[in-house]
């Protein structure tokens, strides 16, 4: 897939533009008119005035190319705006591109009488088998934003809570908003700080210091339950406890071993049911 405006293009407050995307059908089902590019997510709410759909203007055979544009405006509030959208045929089922479920815009809007921020290069790390890469780190005069992507054994992989911390010169910034964005695995993460405290910092990290859990486990949650509990038996003598899923967890009838306290015993069943992976992971922003 070819693109103009790729991402990260800076854009005025309220400028209109063509984002223009030349797909290719690697396929071997042609591609008809009544293929469309429909809008799939936004997740600062925010559109760039995208149609719903815009249908394909031609027949594309295997092998071929089409090239498709859709008429935006970036929003009057600066930000950075993230728009997806999925290639879908005429029964509604998506068609993969480039190997993803979707294709998206990525913009800055910056304030014509300032400078312009630029995101940070991305970097990434690998701890516990998990790799973490920094996407893009952009920043106006009040907030930050850090995106990010982790590689995890299946979709039902999610990062849990705190959220991660976005330290500058070792404090942490105040938290303000985030979570999932679309393609799957990647997180936006909002920080209220200065761009003069950015610009003045000497380091920025970002700690992402909490565990990825499977939600659902894998078959209903007894299930889960059973597949674990022989390790968990075998592997800490004492401990017992029957699965039974409910509102107040995965199982019942809990039974200590010696000198094991129950908040541990609480944990350690249910990250082994979750198939739960920490970290730390820390990214260097800065």
């Amino acid at each position: 897939m070819r693109e103009n405006h790729p991402d990260n293009s800076v854009l005025k407050p309220g400028e209109k533009f063509v984002k223009t995307f030349e797909l290719k059908n690697s396929g071997s089902t042609p591609w008809t008119t009544s293929y469309s590019l429909v809008l799939d997510s936004a997740p600062q709410n925010e559109t760039l005035g995208s149609p719903s759909q815009v249908n394909l203007p031609q027949e594309t055979p295997p092998g071929g190319t089409v090239s498709l544009s859709i008429s935006l405006a970036a929003p009057t509030k600066i930000g950075t705006y993230t728009v997806y959208w999925s290639l879908k045929n005429e029964r509604g089922e998506t068609i993969p591109v480039d190997g993803g479920k979707n294709i998206w815009a990525k913009i800055l809007v910056c304030d014509p009488n300032q400078p312009c921020n630029p995101p940070i290069a991305a970097g990434g790390i690998t701890a516990n088998g998990i790799s973490v890469t920094l996407t893009s780190f952009t920043h106006d005069a009040q907030s930050a934003t850090v995106d990010f992507c982790m590689t995890t054994p299946n979709r039902n992989y999610a990062l849990g809570s705190p959220a991660p911390s976005l330290l500058v010169d070792q404090k942490p910034a105040p938290f303000l908003d985030g979570g999932t964005i679309q393609p799957w695995g990647c997180y936006e993460m909002k920080y209220q700080i200065s761009a003069a405290q950015i610009e003045q910092a000497q380091q920025i990290t970002l700690l992402i210091d909490t565990a990825l859990r499977m939600s659902p486990p894998p078959g209903d949650p007894d299930t889960a339950c059973q597949f674990s509990r022989p390790d968990l038996l075998a592997k800490y003598p004492g401990l017992d406890f029957q699965c039974h899923f409910s509102m107040a967890g995965y199982y019942t009838n809990l039974r200590l071993p010696d000198r094991m306290m129950r908040e541990q015993a609480q944990q350690i069943i249910t990250d082994a049911i979750e198939g739960a992976i920490y970290g730390p992971w820390v990214l260097t922003i800065k």
